[in-house]
């Protein structure tokens, strides 16, 4: 019985990644198990819920899982066949015909046209391309059972190479594929479970990476940000990587002399980063300039203090951040901090459930200075001075009281509206717009109205709380206009260089700080 579990902990020594129809397992252990005859594999199942138990059987331990129902044993001969990278590549890029086109291929040159579909023709085209093998430059052979590399030479043009969902389970049999390929730059790894390198292999593998620039680790099993470091350190000069939906809760501050030297993007999309904190320990990485946290359960931004006119000595290069579909349930503050960063040009964002695009939108312009574009809508400056303009009204009296208690007063107001010190700048002291005694506001403004059309001029008292829907259907009415409704937008009376417009029909002039004697275009 020894030598039959030699032979067996030969074909599968643990670690090794198997398949049984369309699903995949690492095997954990290989041997006998007591009250059964013969040689066990004791499997744990990407699926959680495809075993039948954690390692134990009738009290023993065998093996460890993760979750409950993970595990289970299977005799070898179940063991579905595995394969060379090589030989799946050239049974699916030469035995072709155009109904038999790479699906995968197919989807991605779908998304890059954003088309729903080829015509027969452009499909028979990437046929014949895929069948010169010799002159391929991309290859995916997702959901197949390779393991291996097999004789590569032949893709002397391979750029990109898809390895997603595949039986490969070591950083030994990754380079085995990569040595061989010289022009290889986009590596995609998803959903393998690969065992971490060990520190004496690092020097050995590294020289086979050196050519990458883009590695994607989706759904690696990644739980631990010590072993995302330790596998780095098979491609320190990476500069995209790619770690969604890895169980990665906590991080550690990164050696960028040893890994992450050249990293410019960096994808943590669905990684149960809920702690700001945590994410802050990668602001040493001074050449990132794409940061993913997408659907990550961040209720709050908190980056270190920063005195008000001054930027943080973190995320030196960090151009862009996606921070979509995340909770965040106070937007003014998370752009005040956001402001902190020195380079934060792009942000992606979805609104708070009691906000909207366009209330959000005003709120990050006016509080980040540098910021360009918000969820791919680009800024303008007459954007960004109505949105300054808003924002210069709207903290005047805090402003104004801050500047009388002091300058530690004024100093803690600036730290919590980092940009207003610039607004008022630019925009003059807010101290006149402040009402000098505490009187009644009325409920009633006067307006002055101007077709800019026609030059015609109507001065009209109108509530406070009016609508712009409301006020629009009386200009129309007023200067008799028919058809489309016309844009509105108003200047301050106390500052005409600032025009505002009138945008969101369900607000109300108050919200846009409309005020006596203020004049409204009609255009």
């Amino acid at each position: 019985m020894v030598g039959i579990i030699d032979e067996a902990q030969l074909f599968y020594p643990l670690g090794t990644r198997i398949k049984i129809g369309s699903n995949c397992g690492t095997v954990k252990y290989v041997g006998e198990v007591n009250g059964h005859t013969g040689i066990w594999l004791g499997i744990e199942w990407d699926d959680g819920m495809r075993g039948k138990h954690n390692g134990i059987m009738d009290g023993k331990r065998y093996f460890q899982t993760q979750l409950p129902t993970a595990g289970s044993f299977i005799r070898p001969g179940k063991v579905g066949p595995c394969a060379t990278l090589e030989n799946e590549a050239r049974e699916r890029y030469l035995n072709y015909d155009s109904s038999n086109v790479d699906a995968t291929l197919i989807r991605e040159a779908q998304a890059s046209l954003q088309a729903s579909l080829f015509e027969v023709v452009g499909m028979d085209k990437i046929a014949r391309k895929q069948s010169k093998f010799e002159q391929l430059t991309e290859v995916s052979v997702d959901e197949m059972p390779v393991n291996a590399a097999g004789y590569l030479k032949d893709l002397t043009q391979l750029t990109t190479l898809n390895l997603s969902h595949t039986l490969i389970w070591n950083w030994e049999i990754v380079a085995s594929i990569t040595d061989q390929l010289p022009m290889l730059k986009n590596l995609n790894l998803s959903c393998n479970r690969l065992v971490l390198p060990k520190t004496t292999q690092i020097n050995d593998l590294q020289p086979a990476f050196q050519q990458l620039k883009h590695i994607n680790l989706r759904d690696c099993g990644y739980s631990d940000w010590k072993d995302v470091m330790q596998t780095a350190l098979l491609w320190p000069d990476i500069e995209s990587l790619g770690l969604q939906e890895n169980p990665l809760g906590q991080l550690e501050v990164v050696d960028c002399k040893r890994i992450f030297r050249q990293l410019r993007e960096l994808d943590l999309h669905r990684t149960k980063l809920m702690d700001f904190d945590q994410v802050c320990k990668l602001g040493n990485i001074r050449t990132l300039r794409l940061l993913n946290l997408m659907e990550n359960g961040i209720e709050q931004l908190q980056l270190p203090e920063c005195e008000p006119q001054l930027k943080l000595n973190l995320f030196m290069s960090l151009e862009q951040i996606n921070l979509l579909h995340n909770p965040i349930w106070n937007e003014a503050e998370a752009f005040n901090e956001l402001d902190k960063l020195p380079q934060l040009k792009r942000l992606n964002m979805t609104p708070h459930l009691k906000s909207n695009f366009n209330e959000m939108f005003s709120k990050a312009v006016a509080s980040i200075a540098s910021l360009q574009f918000l969820n791919k809508a680009q800024v303008t400056a007459e954007e960004r001075r109505g949105a300054e303009y808003d924002i210069w009204k709207k903290y005047a009296l805090d402003w104004v009281q801050a500047t009388k208690l002091g300058a530690d007063a004024l100093r803690e107001f600036y730290k919590k509206h980092r940009t207003y010190f610039l607004i008022v700048k630019r925009c003059g002291s807010p101290a006149d717009f402040v009402p000098s005694t505490q009187a009644k506001q009325s409920n009633l403004i006067k307006l002055r109205i101007l077709h800019q059309q026609t030059g015609e001029t109507w001065e009209k008292k109108v509530p406070r709380m009016i609508t712009v829907q409301t006020l629009r259907g009386l200009i129309m009415k007023r200067f008799r206009l028919v058809g489309k409704s016309p844009q509105l937008c108003y200047i301050d009376a106390k500052h005409p260089e600032l025009v505002v417009p009138l945008d969101n029909n369900a607000k109300t002039l108050d919200f846009y700080s409309v005020q006596e004697l203020d004049t409204v275009l009609v255009q």
